[in-house]
């Protein structure tokens, strides 16, 4: 199989994404959502040990001091600077901390879904793509067009149909972006919003602004050479 057009750098920001096979659409019931966004939140440690399943067998005394080693930022393999996800895929904006930092991380997650989602359907075989795609970012505006087109993915994907319904999609990063209050604390969002004087309404105006318009786009830079 030939290799990756480009090398994936530490320290530095890529979209990533990949879909299921044949386009299943697997991510349509709130349990295997929610999982995905466990999932993501767990898996991005270097110091992740145990399996998902291994963790929630552990006593509670044990969960907390293992999530305590696990979640410090010092030991992050990646940040998840955005993320969204769809029926048949998911997008991911990912700085990488340390070296083969991306590609551990999403196979760590594929795998642990693909375990997940096998168990509870009883059946065997993959059920992503085995290459995911990733796409380097370059500059400043490429990171912030990136990061709104992740957020609009729902809306542009005719998941949703009004701008509210953006703002309330749960299976995104949009809300952690814009309510301070929102409990789900995934992303390091101060990369993206220092570029917006770190105003978080600033930012969700830039996102709105331009939903309709990314919406008549036909193909996106991003994903057309899936």
């Amino acid at each position: 199989m030939p290799g990756r057009a480009h090398p994936i750098i530490t320290g530095n920001i890529y979209h990533v994404f990949n879909k299921t096979i044949d386009r299943r659409e697997i991510f349509t019931e709130n349990n295997l959502c929610n999982k995905f966004i466990e999932t993501i939140t767990y898996y991005r440690s270097s110091a992740t040990v145990l399996r998902l399943s291994k963790f929630h067998q552990l006593s509670e005394e044990m969960k907390m001091y293992y999530s305590k080693h696990i979640m410090d930022i010092n030991r992050l393999k990646v940040f998840i600077l955005a993320f969204s996800l769809m029926p048949n895929h998911y997008h991911l904006l990912l700085k990488q901390n340390q070296n083969q930092g991306i590609s551990s991380f999403i196979s760590n997650i594929q795998n642990s879904l693909t375990r997940y989602f096998n168990i509870m359907n009883k059946r065997v075989g993959p059920i992503f793509l085995h290459r995911y795609k990733s796409k380097p970012i370059t500059n400043e505006e490429q990171l912030k067009h990136t990061s709104r087109y992740i957020h609009l993915n729902c809306y542009s994907g005719h998941i949703v149909n009004s701008l509210s319904e953006i703002i309330s999609y749960p299976w995104s990063s949009f809300n952690e972006y814009t309510n301070p209050n929102f409990k789900i604390r995934i992303c390091q969002k101060n990369i993206v919003l220092s570029l917006f004087n770190n105003d978080r309404s600033l930012y969700k105006k830039f996102v709105l602004d331009n939903a309709n318009h990314q919406r008549t786009l036909e193909y996106c830079k991003y994903s057309s050479k899936w």
